[in-house]
């Protein structure tokens, strides 16, 4: 059952590779396509092919390695982003080669059988939907990403149904995405060695050549869009960010939205419900200001965290960044940038308000 595959050839200038060995018996590897976020192609395409991953493929089916990946104790599990679909699985070192095998055969010889779409795919589709949707903090960000970009990174996370999607367009996108250039691999608790031979002994080494293709960016700034929604409300401030620019406005975050030793009076940590982020991708950023809770509590808030930001100087951010970044850099997403100390006014940005939009101010408001 756990029998790998005849030994291949394997170059491994044709897939990024980064491996580290760490202590404890669990390891875990993850597969990265890269430009196949909800960025590419029709909207909606890339999660129905996200929750394709991991079912039947032409050499096992999906009850099968989903039995045996039960019997191993591992665990596996596909998402989206806006830049990527990652494959994650986590399981014991000494199976390294049965989940290498399964990852390669998931992303070259998938099966895509019509009837997956149908009783499988669509409707964990739709449920991942469905539960962000009802989120007003959510609705908002998709709504400023769409605001900010536009087209591309602009697109929907999630497949809401708007457009039908068959299965050959899904294949088809497969074929288009999947290919040496696109796919990084990330391990942890892995002998890089051990890993390099194992895909080159897995359907990884057959992964086509292909050029990573780069999808067109643009930036727009000063729109605005007020959702009427039930339930919690939201407001939202969104600032398009180069990726020149990340170290800037990750330290503008840092300085105004994280409660920590370096910087135990945060301004945003003052307001109830509001928060700042800089969600990075591979061509550019967005710098967000939120606040979340009943409409009263948002109009409030979100004047008093714009004015937050607008007041934070030099010293401010000089003081908070350091200790604050080096505890964010993860594995997988290492911050490399020098903190800046250049002081960042956000006179020109997007904003959406979701909720009670009756009580919430408008941008010309703030």
């Amino acid at each position: 059952m756990l029998s790998r595959v005849a030994a291949r050839s394997y170059s491994s200038a044709s897939i990024k590779l980064t491996a580290r060995e760490a202590a404890g018996n669990l390891s875990s590897v993850s597969v990265v396509i890269n430009n196949a976020g909800s960025k590419a192609g029709k909207s909606g395409l890339s999660h129905l092919y996200s929750k394709f991953n991991f079912l039947n493929t032409t050499t096992r089916s999906a009850l099968r390695f989903t039995r045996e990946s039960e019997l191993l104790g591992g665990i596996f599990s596909s998402k989206v982003t806006r830049d990527a679909v990652v494959l994650n699985t986590q399981f014991l070192k000494a199976d390294l080669p049965y989940y290498v095998e399964a990852l390669g055969n998931t992303l070259v010889n998938p099966a895509f059988r019509p009837h997956e779409l149908v009783e499988v795919v669509l409707p964990s589709a739709r449920a991942e939907y469905e539960a962000a949707a009802s989120d007003a903090a959510f609705v908002g960000l998709e709504a400023l990403h769409e605001l900010s970009f536009r087209r591309g990174l602009g697109n929907p996370l999630y497949y809401d149904g708007t457009q039908p999607t068959s299965v050959d367009e899904i294949r088809q996108f497969s074929t288009d995405v999947v290919n040496a250039s696109n796919v990084s691999i990330f391990a942890s608790g892995v002998n890089q060695a051990d890993l390099t031979q194992f895909i080159g002994e897995s359907a990884l080494s057959q992964l086509p050549g292909g050029a990573s293709a780069a999808i067109p960016v643009e930036f727009f700034n000063g729109s605005e869009s007020r959702i009427r929604k039930a339930g919690e409300s939201a407001a939202l401030i969104g600032v398009p960010v180069k990726t020149a620019d990340f170290g800037k406005y990750e330290s503008l975050s840092v300085a105004i939205g994280n409660q920590t030793i370096a910087n135990p009076q945060a301004p945003l940590s003052q307001i109830p419900g509001a928060s700042s982020h800089l969600y990075k991708y591979a061509d550019a950023g967005l710098f967000v200001v939120s606040v979340r809770g009943s409409g009263a509590e948002v109009a409030q808030g979100i004047k008093q965290a714009k004015a937050a930001v607008d007041a934070v100087s030099t010293a401010d951010v000089s003081k908070a960044t350091e200790l604050s970044i080096a505890l964010q850099s993860t594995f997988e997403n290492p911050l490399s940038f020098k903190p800046s100390a250049d002081k960042v006014k956000l006179d020109k940005f997007n904003y959406v308000a979701v909720g009670d939009v009756d009580a919430l101010p408008y941008a010309s408001e703030l």
